[in-house]
């Protein structure tokens, strides 16, 4: 046998490999950023794994293409400071609470540069286990309007937002600052009074 020949061998294995492994490492790469959410797009798309990952990847590019900014550190305790007033507010109104929160949250979103458009998609990218609580609060703030709701469910969503907030307001656009507060943008707000809506 030529060298010709196995040098061609060689490299259709090395190619027949590269076909197998590439689609994985995707996979792997895109379960690991996503979390829930790849799992949930996958079942929105009916099972079809190919269409999710297509989808979430286009998330990435959209959120790689926008310009995001921090917020200047003053502005970022404001809005800590009426989160935790939001939090006072919850023990005498708990739904004018949420609803008053997720306004915050929207114009705190909006300061930073997020799009109107595809907004959850595009926190999906960098804020992925947040994404599914706020998600559901989002559909109890909307039940809540047409019926009535439990306090503790009310609770449950305002913290929801209250740790999405936290989170983009201390991070803003900048990737690296919002890795490095992912891991605690929770648990420092978590020491409230007994009569709060805390967990």
């Amino acid at each position: 046998m030529s060298i010709w020949i196995v040098l061609a061998v060689a490299v259709l294995a090395t190619a027949a490999a590269l076909a197998v492994l590439l689609p994985r490492l995707n996979t792997r790469r895109l379960q690991q950023r996503f979390g829930p959410e790849y799992d949930r797009t996958v079942r929105a798309h009916g099972g079809r794994t190919g269409e999710a990952e297509h989808e979430l990847a286009g998330r990435l590019r959209q959120a790689r293409q926008l310009a995001l900014t921090r917020l200047p550190q003053r502005r970022a305790e404001e809005v800590g400071n009426q989160l935790a007033a939001l939090q006072e507010l919850f023990v005498d109104d708990p739904a004018r609470s949420l609803d008053e929160a997720m306004t915050l949250l929207d114009g705190t979103l909006d300061e930073i540069g997020f799009p109107a458009e595809d907004r959850l998609a595009v926190l999906s990218v960098d804020h992925a286990a947040l994404v599914p609580d706020y998600r559901t609060a989002r559909q109890v703030q909307e039940r809540s309007r047409s019926e009535r709701v439990g306090t503790e469910e009310l609770r449950t969503a305002l913290l929801a937002v209250r740790d999405l907030c936290l989170e983009v307001a201390r991070s803003g656009g900048d990737e690296e600052g919002r890795t490095a507060h992912a891991g605690n943008s929770t648990g420092a707000v978590h020491h409230s009074g007994p009569r709060h809506a805390t967990r």
